[in-house]
């Protein structure tokens, strides 16, 4: 069980927040006001005609939905929205408000319960309620609406207005009470919030309210139509809910729901200077340490897991107003609304730094992976988003470099603080410091079990920085001539590593990029590396990205021809992934197709994957092509990838990446364990 604090159980206790209490205070007190109100209005109006029948009905409708995950929608972390608005107002229509209100209470209270809220939460959630519901109830008395509005043969036009009137009152009041109880679970400004998802919510809503009438019409008509307005009704919700989806997974990360690098651009661009602009804010960039280690050692699955488990911890313990997200990778960012009075910035970010830098609960035990910060300050740092990220990213990376917790914007250090563009300045003397190193990852045949070719993956062994992953520079050096000589290096390096072991086998795979196959001089350049070590040319393996492959397709295919030529073998990296899978296989004389790790993990519980990963084997056994899979990580996976005749198989579930002394061992062993005879 994850011991950290979440949305739903961290009260608003903070007494920075007082802004939040006050509205949790007034809020409740204006429901307890309503509620008086309608008992008062309800009582002087005399005994009421009520439809029981269709009020008994929809009120047992109330309590199966509320507790019934199935028949919600939600629009982000602890903000749902049930048919419990729509079901509210279908009771007012049918006679005593004060009836309608009790049950919609009571409903409050069993979907409270089954999300297990704090005792604050459930108490908003049955003030929003009471609030809504009475003051919708309130209209109807004012319009002179009494009793059952399906009662009269015609209805008349006061009644109608008022029924009109009465939804609207549920709509605007349910939609800004509930945007001020996420305020203040999330300790975030209401008015953002409110203009943030004012438009996602009231459409929500409105489309199910409007299905209220509806239901009480066709109740009247006949219970037979009950059916029917469910099957209406289902249609209804389940569009709403795709659509409002849909809606918040383009502005949020799939994996930790914190904002992604889009919708955290748009925020920082409203504080610089959009409608909702600060006049003192601070920009963190933060970017957690050992997280590549935690990859290689632990697995991707448990990477995932401290991802989730940091964005928990981050959303849970920033100051008030603030904005987290999450850009990408291991790297997150949140937007402080600053006020000079609210204390210093240094104690601020430490405290939150020493917060964050705690153990996380990871599959069940602690697991501590630290952050460095990165702060720029609004407006001193950058008036624009771009010059603040730019800041804020170039003193992370001085926090990297000196090896400290935190680091503020400074520009008079200057090339101290050289962020991205300082790293790739030093990418070009490490390749002559020999700063780059390659580990090596085997491939195993599916059917006999031996090594049949070894992976190199490069590695920046920076003297500050400690170990740098491919993903944090491969994509610099792409955009510049850089990569032409870290592929030579890793080649040179891979294939002397290789020879002076004296084996005969297995293969070797190099990545080549598109700016690789651009180079007219690449497959020389390959071909002279080669030479110089004595590595045959019918052993290296040369893997390229479709999008690689058919960038400028005359100049791709005329490079691959002439290392073919040579012997060289060409594999199809992350098949599947790209825009012209099959016109790459149609189009490029390659050897294997190696398919994407993401289809990969998920083949065992989506049959859509499975069924990609199957027609992909198939039709690259048609066209006289190897398959491999990377991404292998259990037994289970390999079992389903053999039966579906996969050719070779990779991933850290057979071995992690090593360096070439540790892969002889490790290939001696392997053989000496599953390939010995008998």
């Amino acid at each position: 069980m994850n011991a950290l604090v979440t949305e739903e159980s961290r009260g608003p206790n903070d007494p920075t927040d007082w802004a939040n209490v006050a509205r949790l205070a007034a809020t409740v007190a204006l429901g307890v006001v309503l509620l008086a109100a309608l008992i008062i209005s309800e009582h002087s109006s005399g005994t009421m005609p009520v439809h029981w029948t269709m009020f008994i009905t929809i009120a047992a409708l109330v309590v199966v939905c509320e507790r019934t995950p199935a028949t919600w929608i939600s629009l982000g972390t602890g903000n749902m929205i049930t048919l419990l608005p729509m079901f509210s107002y279908a009771l007012l229509l049918l006679g005593s408000p004060v009836s309608a209100l009790g049950v919609a209470l009571f409903g409050s209270l069993i979907h409270s319960s089954v999300r297990q809220y704090a005792w604050w939460v459930r108490l908003l959630n049955l003030a929003r309620i009471l609030i809504s519901v009475a003051a919708a109830g309130l209209v109807l008395f004012a319009m002179g609406v009494r009793g059952s509005v399906v009662d009269p043969d015609q209805l008349p036009w006061r009644w109608s207005a008022g029924v009109v009137l009465a939804g609207v009152a549920i709509l605007v009041l349910d939609t800004v009470i509930s945007e001020i109880s996420t305020s203040v679970r999330r300790h975030v400004s209401f008015v953002p919030q409110l203009r943030r998802v004012l438009l996602l919510r009231a459409t929500a809503v409105g489309s199910l309210l409007s299905m209220a009438p509806i239901w009480v019409i066709g109740l009247k008509e006949s219970f037979v139509l009950a059916p029917l307005l469910t099957i209406t009704t289902l249609l209804v919700f389940v569009s709403t809910r795709r659509a409002h989806a849909r809606a918040y997974e383009a502005d949020h990360d799939p994996l930790t729901g914190l904002a992604n690098r889009r919708t955290f651009s748009e925020q920082l661009m409203d504080a610089c200077g959009g409608p909702g602009a600060l006049s003192n804010g601070a920009l963190l960039v933060m970017d957690l340490n050992g997280f590549k280690e935690v990859n290689d050692r632990l697995g991707h699955d448990a990477g995932d897991d401290v991802l989730k488990a940091f964005a928990d911890r981050l959303r849970s313990c920033v100051p008030v107003n603030a904005f987290p997200a999450r850009l990408g990778g291991d790297e997150f960012a949140t937007l402080l609304t600053w006020s000079r009075g609210t204390g210093n910035i240094d104690s601020v970010v430490a405290d939150l730094h020493a917060r964050l830098s705690e153990p996380l609960t990871v599959q069940g035990f602690p697991l501590s992976v630290g952050v460095s910060i990165g702060v720029a300050r609004l407006p001193e740092d950058g008036r624009t988003a771009a010059e603040l990220f730019q800041a804020a990213d170039i003193a992370m990376y001085r926090s990297k470099q000196l090896g400290t917790d935190v680091e503020l914007y400074r520009a008079e250090t200057g090339s101290i603080q050289t962020g991205r563009l300082g790293l790739l300045a030093e990418l070009g003397s490490a390749i002559d410091k020999n700063q780059l190193r390659v580990d090596f990852q085997p491939q195993l045949s599916m059917r006999t079990g031996e090594v049949i070719t070894v992976e190199a993956l490069v590695r920046w062994q920076h003297p500050v920085y400690g170990t740098i992953a491919p993903n944090d520079f491969i994509g610099l050096a792409e955009q510049t001539d850089l990569i032409g000589p870290i592929t030579d290096a890793v080649l040179r390096i891979a294939t002397g590593g290789l020879m002076m072991t004296g084996h005969a086998h297995p293969r070797l795979a190099v990545n080549a990029s598109v700016r690789n196959l651009q180079d007219p001089e690449f497959a020389a350049n390959t071909l002279a590396v080669l030479a110089e070590t004595g590595f045959p040319a019918s052993r290296l393996e040369l893997e390229v990205t479709e999008n690689a492959l058919i960038t400028n397709g005359d100049r791709s295919r005329s490079t691959i021809a002439e290392l073919r030529a040579a012997g060289v073998l060409v594999t199809v990296d992350g098949f599947g992934t790209g825009y012209a899978s099959y016109q790459t296989l149609r189009t490029l004389s390659v050897d294997r197709v190696k398919i994407d790790r993401d289809f990969i993990l998920r083949i065992l519980h989506d049959d859509a994957d499975r069924a990609i990963v199957e027609s992909v084997i198939t039709l690259s056994h048609t066209l006289g092509l190897e398959v491999i899979a990377e991404g292998i990580e259990s037994n289970e996976t390999w079992d389903v990838l053999a039966d579906l005749g996969c050719d070779a198989a990779q991933g850290f579930g057979i071995a992690m990446p090593m360096s070439v002394t540790s892969l002889w061992s490790w290939i001696n062993q392997w053989e000496r364990e599953h390939l010995a005879p008998g």
